[in-house]
């Protein structure tokens, strides 16, 4: 996740809007290929090292300044129909389990328990404030554009939030075969729905706060969940 955040820094797009962004912030524009290269750094020390508490923790510390930060600038990011600072929550979750299993030197029920809670919590917020609570016009517009005209956007986008809030709560309720059976729709979703909007708005893959680049760990965790909750197969 830190290497494909750190290259998208090659595109235009990427550096228009991390640039304004630094600007509002009153940060100079300069800061971003630095913070671009040392999140380069940090992904290969990441991908080449094994766990550390202490590189969890910084992580964990840099994923949460990140968000505090933008949070406060602009609050409004929190309900973002594509996740740019809601999905850091499962980016922690992550962390946390990855830094459990690296201590206990295997899968407990507890660390399945986390992934599991933390993996559900995506669907409960993505569908609770960006489609129920916080419609936002970014989202809104895209009904007509994929040529559904003939229902309220407001309704198709807040039915498709039931839709997420409901898959959480299953995803934490049931067991055995019928869990297997959501996960892996949950799996797919995860692959299928960034590809769709990406028609509409392919600048979306090169964003600066990597709403669908943070697809990449919650598929992962997903996976694990449907495999240690529901067998191998």
């Amino acid at each position: 996740m830190w290497i494909a955040t750190a290259l998208g820094v090659l595109h235009p797009y990427y550096r228009a809007i991390g640039g304004a962004y630094l600007k509002e912030l009153g940060l100079p524009t300069a800061l971003m290929p630095l913070t671009c290269a040392f999140e380069l750094g940090l992904g290969v020390v990441v991908l080449l090292t094994r766990p550390r508490w202490w590189l969890t923790v910084f992580q964990a510390a840099l994923v949460l300044g990140f968000t505090v930060i933008l949070a406060i600038h602009e609050p409004l990011l929190l309900a973002s129909p594509f996740g740019v600072l809601s999905k850091n929550l499962q980016i922690l979750v992550v962390l946390a389990v990855i830094d459990r299993v690296a201590r206990d030197g295997q899968w407990t029920a507890q660390t399945r328990s986390w992934l599991r809670v933390g993996m559900a919590m995506v669907w409960l917020t993505e569908g609770l404030f960006p489609k129920l609570l916080f419609q936002q016009q970014i989202e809104l517009a895209m009904v007509p554009r994929i040529g559904i005209t003939h229902i309220s956007p407001s309704i198709l986008v807040g039915a498709l939030g039931i839709g997420q809030v409901l898959s959480g709560v299953l995803a934490l309720l049931l067991t055995g075969k019928p869990l297997k059976l959501l996960l892996t729709c949950q799996a797919l979703a995860l692959i299928v729905l960034p590809l769709a909007v990406g028609v509409l708005e392919p600048t979306l893959y090169v964003h600066p706060f990597g709403p669908f680049i943070k697809n990449m760990p919650i598929l992962v965790g997903t996976w694990i969940v449907r495999r240690s909750c529901c067998g191998s197969s």
